[in-house]
Parts: C-alpha cells; structure tokens; sequence
C-alpha cells in the first residue's frame, strides 16, 4: 500500500535528547524517591512513555490529575533547563531538516505523535523552529484523554488529524513503547531511529520497514514507495 502520510515520535526520534530524558527522570526520582533506577526500566517504563504512566510506575500508586500536572511540571522544568543549558544539542536529526523540506515540498501530510505535555511541545516549536513544517494544531500530545504507549491512541488520533488512514501512514520510531503502539496502530510502515534501542530489543518487532542512525539514511522514495 502507497504511503500518504509521516507521522514521528518527537524524544529520541527527531530530537536526541534520551540522555537527557534519563538524567532529569533520575535527578527526580532520586529527590522525591530516594530511589535509583535501572537501564532496563528505562528502556521499559521511561522512553515513550507519558509522564502519568511512568509516575504510576515508579510511586506504584495512582494520582489525581492536579498531583500528576503538578509532578509533571517539576520534571519538566528541570529537563527543559537541562536542554537550554546543553543548546549545542538543542537541534533536530541529522538529515531530517532535508527530508522536513522534501515532505513538504511534494505536499506529504505529516504530524507529531508524542508522549510529551503541551509545554515541551511549545518548546521546541520555539527553539527548534518546528512550525516551518508543521501545524501545530495537528500534533498530538499527553493531554490525559488517551490511553499512553504501548496503546496505539496517539498514533491512530496522530493519522485523523491530517485526516490518512493509518495504513497509509509510515511512524518514525525510536522506543520499545513507541513501536508497539505503532504495531497496534497497523501502521503502513515503521522505520526506526535506533538511538535508544539495540539490535536485541528490535530483534521482537516483526513490522520493521528499516533501522536508520539518522534521516540521511532514507530519501522521500524510500519513504512513500
């Protein structure tokens, strides 16, 4: 089936900022916790997910909507402090700016589909100059109306918003979250940006169109054909 529409996963797939994610997540849990936490759970719990479900996780217990804002600002502040700090890394993919370019060029319906809160969003359209490719009314992010990854909600809302069913739709991965949703989503194709994952992890996923370091790895043909 032609692929009509691109939707990406925003942390790890079109910003490598993982070792940030883990060291904010880890200065957290530590202060609120004491807790340390292993290579494992954050390949498991940490990336892809949203913040509620990785709060459920690690305090093994439920918060209200205003508990899990008021954690999730506290986290995020310090990762987006941790990123203003880092700005030499504040930056997209290589090779993906050129791709942004050829997808909007040949008029390709493309969106984000990621676990992050609206403020991060806010971000990096700010810093990362986001909206000379995309609308941003049409990204989907954690807003607490969905269920999280591995569900494939985001995706399948991600696909209705540039109005492509989500068998015509190529999702740009990077977490063993993130590509069981798009599994579950019955994506059209799933290309991996492995900058979390190694070859072990991926060996399970049986829908893999390509495993990429960064986007100079794949052209707008490979991508669409």
């Amino acid at each position: 089936m032609k692929i009509k529409g691109i939707l990406f996963d925003f942390n790890g797939t079109m910003l490598f900022d993982s070792e940030l994610q883990e060291k904010a997540w880890e200065g957290f849990l530590r202060s609120k916790l004491n807790k340390d936490i292993s290579n494992e759970e954050i390949a498991e719990h940490i990336h892809g997910g949203n913040n509620k479900d990785v709060l459920t996780y690690f305090f093994n217990r439920n918060f209200s909507n205003e508990e899990i804002k008021k954690l999730e600002e506290e986290k995020e502040s310090l990762y987006r402090n941790m990123c203003l700090e880092d700005k030499d890394n504040l930056k997209l993919v290589k090779g993906l700016p050129e791709l942004l370019d050829k997808l909007k060029e040949n008029q390709i319906p493309i969106t984000i589909a990621t676990g992050a809160p609206l403020k991060n969003v806010e971000f990096y359209f700010e810093h990362l100059n986001l909206n000379k490719w995309f609308d941003m009314s049409k990204v989907v992010y954690t807003d607490g109306s969905f269920n999280g990854k591995p569900e494939p909600d985001v995706f399948l809302r991600a696909a209705e918003k540039i109005n492509v069913n989500i068998e015509e739709c190529a999702i740009f991965e990077d977490a063993v979250l993130g590509l069981k949703a798009a599994e579950k989503a019955n994506a059209g194709k799933i290309f991996v940006i492995s900058s979390t994952l190694d070859n072990e992890k991926l060996s399970e996923f049986k829908k893999i169109s390509r495993i990429m370091h960064d986007y100079t790895e794949i052209t707008i043909d490979d991508l669409l054909q």
